[in-house]
């Protein structure tokens, strides 16, 4: 739920700048760390949208996946399974460099 509090303060906010009836579709990409369930996203989405302008809103969900980078190497690759050892060298040392995240991609408006 506070996830989907964070994302409907963007949606106000971005909207309150145009002149919308009313919002038809969210976009969200959320990276595979975040935890966030497509499911409990649409459940807290249903929540929010409530006597809103979004109600009626379809929320559309983009997975991202967790994208490493080896700082003894620098080779880039997929996390699999959230084994964060590098295929290439075998270090341990990894940054995240996607799957963290949690944006807003669209909002198609009336």
């Amino acid at each position: 739920m506070s996830l989907m509090g964070g994302v409907f303060e963007v949606i106000e906010q971005t909207i309150s700048q145009h002149k919308v009836k009313r919002v038809l579709q969210v976009k969200l990409k959320v990276g595979a760390l975040t935890n966030a369930e497509p499911d409990a996203l649409q459940m807290a989405f249903e929540a929010y949208c409530k006597d809103t302008i979004c109600e009626g809103a379809e929320l559309l969900v983009e997975r991202i996946n967790v994208l490493g980078r080896c700082q003894n190497c620098h080779y880039e690759f997929n996390v699999k399974g959230m084994f964060f050892i590098c295929p290439n060298c075998q270090d341990v040392n990894i940054e995240v460099i996607q799957g963290e995240e949690l944006l807003l991609e669209s909002l198609e408006v009336e």
